[in-house]
């Protein structure tokens, strides 16, 4: 997958950032300390988004070795002493321009049920344990009531942005009753939040907030800051793991096949030559010295950043060179379950320009065309790929990282950064996420799975996109209209004498279902879209 378009002409890119501020905390729930208001900026903060220049004291020099696609690296039994603890992060789990702050808003992060919404009072994002203390019911099926805060559906308990009840509507006004609503044990368990280059960041430990405030959640390149670069964002949930994705997008070799006549050429194809530049729990980098340039950097746990440089020569402008960033979050949301978050950015062929949604030459929701056909290209190849090695690990009992080269063959150094990924994953990152809950004996959704829900556009982006949503609601209610409108041009088309009305009217009738007609088409591309490769000449 690697690739969002800038209309059409690249990739799918995904969404990666923090701005600086610190994450608030509340009284209760040790989160008094400050708000979003009163948060101290960092001056010059650490990139974490980058690797290391120089490799840490602490890293042994076993976890700086260079990946070779070439050697069999799980066969190696060596253990690494630093554990990578999934925990203590900061994950986006989502775009703050597809939030709507009227409604909570339910995701999974690790296999935790959270709920997100809006805090009027302070203006900021809330993250909660999607239950209420009470009888658990999730909040996320409540409403913000007309304090702003967050009211359970089941029996109208509310909570303010710090996790507070502040209304239990059954209690006595007097006596124990009364207060219980002060009692602990009526708050609702809130996490760390932050917002930083539009994205929603949370931290997954109830009590993290120390470890939350002295870490800065990775940042998109200072590229996308300057004004010669144009953005794009996007985010869609898929069906398949976690490991299934980054390996994805640890892959550059796959677009000209996976994406052809989308993002690449079948005939373009042609030996990359990546090098491994450093690597430790932290991640890994590499690059290759060839036209395009394609550096890799991969930051634990989810961040995968691809710079592509080409040089090439214009007529009157000269030597140029492109550029164009694609980085990705691939955020763990469940077994079988992950968010992809995409930015991308280039320095060519612009179609985006400073300014709302009405003044782009291409609108937001037409790009999301584009890159959901890079998403479609991948589903169900992915999918095949996921069943194997879930076969593999339920009926055999094997660590599909750990022996991953036995199991498939990677004679060439195009692969070398998706062995990298599988190596980083078995030998720091216990070959799989750290799981909240049992994930035992659950069917996971790429086994059960139609090809028709694995490429749900609807359910899986359109629902989570403001652009797309909007877009989608507007061209069915131009629909409706315009079908309105050809059934009462058709139906009065015989009644005036004028032959030249009579002709107009079942000429407007012809027309408005023709363009109902295109409508009803251009739907499709927010709800399903199949995709076969060998129809794709």
């Amino acid at each position: 997958m690697m690739v969002v378009s800038l209309a059409s002409s690249t990739s799918i890119f995904a969404s990666a950032a923090s701005s600086l501020p610190r994450a608030s905390i509340c009284p209760r729930r040790i989160c008094g300390i400050a708000s979003l208001k009163r948060r101290k900026i960092f001056k010059n903060p650490l990139r974490v988004a980058a690797p290391p220049s120089t490799p840490s004291a602490s890293v042994s020099e076993e976890d700086q070795e260079n990946v070779d696609p070439l050697i069999e690296i799980e066969d190696s039994e060596e253990s690494s002493s630093s554990k990578f603890s999934w925990r203590d992060h900061w994950y986006p789990v989502s775009l703050v321009e597809d939030l709507d702050p009227r409604y909570p808003t339910p995701f999974q992060l690790l296999n935790r049920d959270l709920v997100l919404w809006f805090d009027n009072s302070v203006s900021q994002w809330v993250a909660f344990d999607d239950k209420c203390p009470h009888r658990l019911a999730p909040l996320s099926e409540g409403r913000l009531d007309e304090n702003g805060h967050l009211q359970c559906s089941y029996h109208g308990w509310s909570f303010d942005g710090c996790g507070s009840c502040t209304r239990i509507p059954q209690a006595a006004s007097e006596g124990p009753e009364a207060r219980a609503v002060k009692s602990p044990r009526a708050c609702a368990t809130r996490f760390p939040t932050m917002v930083s280059q539009g994205l929603l960041f949370v931290w997954p430990d109830e009590n993290g907030w120390e470890r939350a405030q002295a870490t800065i959640p990775p940042k998109l390149p200072d590229d996308f800051d300057k004004p010669e670069f144009s953005s794009v964002t996007i985010q869609r949930d898929l069906y398949y793991g976690y490991d299934t994705l980054m390996e994805n997008v640890s892959d550059p070799s796959h677009i000209d096949f996976a994406h052809h006549k989308v993002t690449g050429r079948r005939d373009r194809a042609k030996p990359l030559p990546f090098k491994m530049e450093s690597s430790g729990p932290w991640g890994f980098a590499g690059a290759n010295d060839d036209n395009p340039k394609i550096s890799s950097t991969f930051v634990a746990p989810c961040y995968f950043i691809n710079k592509i440089e080409i040089d090439t020569k214009l007529p009157i402008v000269g030597d140029q060179k492109w550029v164009i960033w694609i980085c990705s979050f691939n955020v763990p949301m469940a077994p079988g379950k992950t968010r992809s978050i995409v930015c991308s950015a280039r320095n060519f062929f612009q179609f985006t320009m400073p300014g709302p949604a009405w003044w782009q030459v291409v609108p937001r929701w037409h790009e999301h065309w584009t890159s959901n056909k890079v998403y479609d290209g991948d589903m169900i190849v992915l999918q095949g790929q996921e069943k194997f090695f879930l076969s593999k690990t339920k009926d055999e009992d094997v660590d599909v990282n750990k022996q991953y080269t036995k199991l498939t063959f990677t004679p060439t150094q195009a692969d070398r950064f998706v062995l990298a990924f599988r190596h980083w994953l078995r030998r720091h990152g216990n070959s799989q996420p750290q799981w909240f809950g049992s994930t035992a004996q659950q069917p996971l959704p790429s086994t059960v799975l139609s090809k028709r829900q694995m490429m749900d556009r609807y359910e899986q982006h359109t629902l989570k996109c403001s652009s797309c949503k909007s877009a989608h609601d507007s061209f069915q209610t131009w629909q409706k209209l315009l079908i309105g409108a050809s059934v009462v041009c058709a139906a009065t088309a015989g009644i005036p004498s004028d032959m030249q009305l009579r002709i107009v009217l079942g000429l407007l009738a012809i027309l408005s279902a023709g363009l109902a007609y295109a409508l009803n088409e251009f739907q499709k591309n927010f709800v399903f879209v199949d995709y076969i490769h060998a129809d794709i000449d």
